[in-house]
């Protein structure tokens, strides 16, 4: 595959293995099937950080960092498949995922508190 870096032409080889069977990919679909997963290896963790703040830690136990990784993963991926799922092509395409969920946080903010019962 060819490529350039600083008008430097070079040639890529790449090895890809698999278990499929030739009848259900072939190499085209499975180097789109590998850079599908980096893309998703890059873009994940990407929004973590810059989107959702994974980059702070609150806590230095073990337990409390572990907790909070898995909870903000757990967002994450409930988020992306409500955008991918559930929300209509229409919607997506008419806003952006950090504006849906900008107003999703400002609807748990605007949830009336309630005062425990004595």
């Amino acid at each position: 595959m060819p490529g350039t870096i600083g008008g430097r032409t070079f040639l890529r080889d790449w090895r890809w293995a698999t278990g499929l069977p030739r009848h259900r990919a072939d190499a085209c679909a499975i180097v789109r099937i590998g850079h599908g997963r980096w893309t998703i290896e890059n873009q994940g963790p990407n929004e973590l950080v810059n989107a959702w703040h994974g980059d702070h830690i609150y806590r230095n136990h073990p337990a409390a960092i572990e907790a909070l990784y898995l909870l903000l993963c757990l967002a994450y991926n409930l988020f992306h498949a409500l955008l991918t799922r559930n929300l209509k092509p229409a919607l997506r395409a008419r806003y952006t995922a950090s504006l849906i969920a900008a107003a999703i946080a400002a609807d748990f903010s605007s949830v009336p508190r309630f005062a425990h019962p004595p």
